[in-house]
């Protein structure tokens, strides 16, 4: 593992971490002269020089009480025992003050890259899906794992809020003591004395410097170690139930436990490393720097020609004040030193946060292109490309991101026309999402068609014919390549039910409401009578007895609103508490998948859009309710587009686009087409009722088994065929 083949860093903080962290800390900590966080650290900033001050008043009354022990004078002795009782009132308050003020300006911190992430993130266009599709390619050093995002959000914010206030706390206050202290020692033991002291710690700092390891390099991979075994993990848990049917223990145990040895490994060399450099760091720190402090604390009482004797007590004060003084600065020097891990530490969690600021807004830029590079035209030192003026990715209101390509490679896209009334589709050709955009591989080609408000589509073809993709082009989270149109009403207008259910952790109404609050509901004139008699529609009014729609039938929830509706109040409760059985619990394992997928069907009967589409939206349910539902669909006038293979779906469609492999010779196998064409009344009258499909169905098996017959006899035909043909190719002929 290339991990442990940490070299000596010639430099321990670079200038692009400067560049880095003033921008984070410029445009989303900090961002206006006069803010909250602002006045926060100038009280930090203020209570730091505060606490250097207590220090010398404490430190010289230090030197003054050991003076009147020296001299035996019991009355200044008490006396300045009561000052030190009364200094130690105002220092604990300051030592507490620092501290609050520490993790409270990193709580603060948190809160505004958070609600900053969340912003780019979760917001209409769709950064968390796109995210998957960003690979940096001119940029590797940027590169993000969309798996690990969520520890980037979690994790590396709050370690990242932390670590800076931290180094500034750690940093700030050594400082200001080594300032004040040099200023008061230079009194007391001269320049020359000072001029040692500093000279020492210059040295010995360049020594610790040399043989400093990358700290920073080593936390990052330990980071990016991390997240991998927590991702894994994670992934293990929410798919618990398809290993074990799969019984995939042994396989899943192995493999969790190679992803921890590499961690472990990585572990025990950043251990071996840091003990061969803290065995230094402490042989310097604290013996070396103690020592050189107690030989110039001396000199003013060694070369002093005056008696010795009459001013006894006054050299043991001036040489407490000084051994103190100059034990705090190598306190204050050490804590430098020791702050330079904190600063390698702060500067890997930069570079992370970075990245991730740096992958949003490139997604959440309005000319993303899917991760598609054109490395013709890129250029690695100019625009937004340049890896060298870090500051030009920042303007003055956010923070912009790496462009995949430098300006004037931006792509010909389609056009999407909204509010239109149905669905069309000109020219177009899917393309998926790669680095090679629209240059890739289409899955589909040149599809056409149309559809009117009113009118049903039913999309049918075999298993990876590209069926799903119309749809993430109509929901548009794939982008649309080609120069074709695109037509749809309003995507407020517009419902979509993927093959995969989703369920919330709450009640049974937040089920059918999803994505919609109880209290918009409410305020838009929806109640529990319309959603249970949805409910009875779809087949499930059963459910409602058996776990009530709402989370705290028994008044166990917490009230979290109260709003007035004609005139009366009404409580809004909060259903994401766990309560009883028909709270907070996991919806995918407790409901069947025919029931799921019904529970599905209530909810695009709630919402009651212009335009619905469908994948495989009744796999799970029986084909008696699969007719009833789509009849109740069709009744109450939804426009559909439904994707299925099977059948019996197709008599509620008024049109049917079949998606099929090019048989050509010179075809693309990977490419399909689309034939768009009207469903005749004669196709129809086929599925009129169970017994008509039942004999349509007998009459294509009956067909299927006419074709083998006739390939029997071909390959009969062809016994004597040219020799050097094997039974093989001859059956592959026929």
């Amino acid at each position: 593992m290339k991990d442990h083949e940490v070299s000596k860093q010639s430099s321990v903080i670079k200038v692009q971490f400067f560049e880095k962290l003033s921008i984070i800390w410029n445009l989303i900590l900090v961002p206006k002269v006069f803010d909250k966080n602002s006045y926060l650290l100038v009280f930090q900033v203020s209570f730091l020089i505060a606490r250097t001050w207590l220090t010398l008043l404490v430190t010289k009354l230090d030197g003054q009480i050991t003076k009147d022990l020296m001299s035996f004078n019991v009355k200044y002795f008490l006396r300045d025992l009561v000052y030190w009782f009364l200094f130690a009132v105002p220092a604990s308050y300051i030592n507490a003050a620092i501290k609050y003020l520490s993790k409270r300006i990193a709580l603060n911190f948190r809160t505004n890259l958070v609600r900053y992430c969340h912003d780019l993130y979760m917001d209409s266009k769709l950064v968390y899906y796109k995210l998957q599709f960003n690979t940096n390619e001119p940029l590797s050093e940027y590169k993000l794992d969309p798996e690990s995002f969520s520890q980037y959000v979690t994790q590396d914010i709050k370690r990242f809020t932390e670590s800076l206030m931290n180094v500034f706390t750690d940093v700030g206050k050594p400082a200001v003591d080594l300032i004040f202290f040099a200023v008061y020692l230079r009194d007391n033991i001269g320049s020359l004395g000072i001029t040692g002291i500093l000279l020492n710690y210059f040295i010995t700092g360049l020594i610790l410097r040399n043989y400093s390891p990358n700290f920073s390099k080593i936390w990052k991979i330990r980071s990016f170690l991390e997240g991998i075994y927590y991702n894994y993990n994670l992934n293990l848990m929410n798919n618990c139930e398809e290993i074990s049917f799969y019984k995939g223990v042994a396989f899943e145990r192995l493999k969790v436990e190679e992803i921890f040895n590499k961690l472990m490994s990585h572990l025990s060399f950043e251990t071996k490393i840091r003990f061969k450099y803290q065995l230094l760091e402490d042989y310097i720190l604290k013996s070396v720097w103690p020592a050189f402090g107690y030989f110039f604390a001396s000199l003013p009482i060694l070369f002093d020609n005056t008696d010795a004797t009459s001013l006894a007590s006054s050299n043991i004060k001036s040489f407490t004040v000084n051994k103190r003084l100059i034990l705090a600065m190598a306190d204050a020097g050490s804590r430098l030193m020791y702050s330079i891990k904190d600063i390698s530490k702060l500067n890997g969690l930069t570079d992370r946060i970075f990245t991730m600021l740096v992958n949003l807004h490139q997604v959440h830029d309005s000319n993303f292109m899917y991760g598609y590079f054109d490395s013709t035209r890129y250029r690695p030192n100019g625009g937004f490309g340049s890896t060298y003026n870090i500051s030009s990715f920042a303007s003055k209101s956010k923070l912009r991101g790496y462009l995949n390509q430098a300006a004037g490679s931006i792509i010909e896209s389609g056009t999407i026309q909204k509010n239109f009334p149905g669905l069309r589709f000109e020219h177009i050709d899917i393309v998926p999402p790669s680095i090679k955009g629209p240059l890739g591989t289409p899955i589909l080609r040149n599809l056409n068609f149309k559809i009117l408000q009113g009118e049903n589509l039913i999309i049918h073809g075999k298993n990876g014919c590209g069926k799903t993709s119309i749809i993430r082009i109509i929901s548009e989270l794939w982008p649309l390549f080609s120069n074709g149109l695109l037509s749809k009403p309003a995507n407020s207008d517009i419902f979509y039910v993927s093959q995969k259910q989703y369920f919330v952790n709450g009640s049974l109404r937040d089920q059918v409401i999803y994505p919609l609050s109880w209290k918009v509901c409410i305020k838009r004139g929806d109640d529990d009578s319309k959603i249970k008699g949805i409910l009875k529609d779809v087949g499930l009014d059963y459910i409602v007895d058996r776990f009530g729609l709402d989370y705290n039938p028994h008044g166990e929830g917490s009230k979290i609103e109260e709003i007035i509706i004609n005139d009366e109040k009404v409580d809004i409760f909060d259903s994401y508490v766990g309560g009883c059985v028909d709270g907070k619990v996991n919806w995918d394992n407790l409901l069947s998948g025919g029931e799921r997928q019904k529970l599905i069907f209530a909810r695009v009967l709630f919402h009651n859009k212009k335009l619905v589409v469908l994948d495989e939206p009744t796999s799970a349910i029986s084909f008696d309710f699969e007719d009833i539902l789509f009849d109740m669909l069709k009744k109450r006038g939804f426009t559909l587009v439904t994707i299925s293979n099977r059948e019996g779906l197709i008599k509620y469609h008024d049109y049917i686009l079949r998606l099929e492999k090019n048989d050509s010779e010179n075809a693309d196998p990977n490419v399909s087409d689309g034939i768009f064409s009207k469903i005749d009344e004669e196709y129809l009258r086929k599925f009129e009722t169970i017994d008509n499909e039942i004999e349509y169905l007998q009459q294509e098996i009956q067909k299927i088994d006419e074709m083998k017959s006739r390939k029997f006899k071909l390959i009969e035909l062809l016994d004597g065929a040219e020799d050097g043909e094997s039974p093989v190719m001859i059956e592959q002929h026929a």
